[in-house]
């Protein structure tokens, strides 16, 4: 296929978005088509001429069915739509997120948006503390240090005993163990707990245990935007590699 038929058949995607959806579901009844798109019968029509010339669709008489050509066109125009529409969902994040901050499809597909309100800014982070609270095993990333989160770990880590691989920034380091000298101290040096110092700073912070990964997103300015959770295979594989390519980093060493 030339470059010009596929600009063509992406124009007609844009153009018959409506009628070509209505055909992806077997809908191929034109009176049907009518009613769920809202479109006049010449405007049905002339879509069903355009799909049939363009090789996607075939008829015999006035029976209209999709080509293999219109059948595989189909399986590509959802899995694109649907692409596109968790890439819509989750602009508000991604557009505060450098072009190489990895970000791709493996964690957001099947993903869950948990976004901060200014009443209770850092609610979202509840999401990371319960992914540890519910998890054998606990490996994380994190770029802040907030109160609520060092009392959850010492509980988890010091108290529980929950096997922790924690990776942070030399910022939250040197910050955890002037402010909260007793308890960050005591993550620290626990037993069950590896804690990893990194000079690489994200605008986000990661973490996964037993099959579901919880990813925290700030602004600029510090400011927590969101929390994305999942529970896909393909989410674990992009957090697990994130984290243990910060491991493996030479900016990073253990404590």
């Amino acid at each position: 296929m030339s470059a010009d038929s596929v600009a063509e058949v992406l124009h007609l995607f844009h153009k018959r978005h409506d009628v070509f959806r209505c055909l992806c579901d077997d809908e191929f009844d034109k009176q049907a088509v009518e009613e769920r798109t809202g479109a006049s019968r010449p405007t049905v029509d002339r879509a069903f001429r355009e799909l049939e010339d363009a090789g996607i669709l075939t008829s015999t008489g006035t029976v209209y069915e999709l080509t293999n050509f219109g059948d595989l066109c189909c399986a590509e125009f959802e899995r694109v739509a649907g692409t596109l529409g968790t890439l819509t969902e989750a602009e508000s994040l991604l557009s505060h997120l450098p072009r190489d901050a990895g970000f791709d499809m493996r964690l957001l597909e099947g993903a869950e948006i948990h976004h901060a309100e200014d009443h209770a800014p850092h609610e979202p982070l509840t999401e990371m503390v319960d992914l540890a609270r519910s998890a054998g095993e606990f490996y994380g990333y994190s770029n802040r240090i907030i109160p609520y989160i060092v009392e959850g770990f010492h509980r988890l880590t010091v108290e529980e005993g929950l096997p922790a691989r924690l990776i942070l920034s030399e910022e939250v380091v040197e910050t955890g163990l002037a402010n909260y000298p007793e308890k960050f101290g005591a993550i620290v040096d626990a037993d069950t707990t590896t804690v990893y110092a990194t000079e690489h700073a994200y605008n986000y912070g990661a973490a996964v245990g037993d099959g579901r990964v919880a990813v925290s997103v700030s602004n600029d300015m510090d400011r927590l935007l969101a929390v994305v959770t999942n529970d896909t295979d393909a989410a674990v594989e992009w957090v697990e590699e994130f984290l243990d390519g910060i491991v493996a980093s030479d900016s990073t060493r253990e404590r």
